[in-house]
């Protein structure tokens, strides 16, 4: 019985120090890696109304579908790059596109850098 509880102690002790590696301070545990943003303003100013999305990530790279709904004969689908918009858009690099349509049609760039 003494060799379980000192495995057990020892193991409960890694735990803090596991936990630590895997977050990243935001409450979530996620990786935030995307918060390392290339996109520059220069290449947010090539997409244009009405394009598709593989001539968006042609120039922006490939983008992560977040969000899709239908409204009558209208289909919305949001993508974002470079982060999470619900999480990161007040203090990080964020693009979300919306494609109505497959057209884009709506780009809100967050904390983009001017290079």
């Amino acid at each position: 019985m003494p060799h379980r509880l000192i495995r057990l102690l020892a193991c409960s002790a890694l735990i803090p120090a596991l936990v630590a590696c895997g977050s990243t301070g935001d409450g979530g545990g996620s990786q935030r890696s995307e918060n390392a943003c290339s996109i520059t303003l220069s290449q947010l100013d090539q997409i244009k109304l009405g394009m598709e999305l593989p001539a968006v990530e042609a120039i922006l790279g490939k983008g992560k579908k977040d969000s899709e709904y239908t409204a009558g004969e209208e289909t919305n689908v949001g993508y974002t790059w470079c982060g999470d918009v619900e999480r990161d858009y007040l203090d990080a690099p964020v693009i979300e596109i919306t494609f109505v349509n497959g057209k884009v049609d709506i780009v809100q760039p967050y904390n983009i850098p001017a290079n």
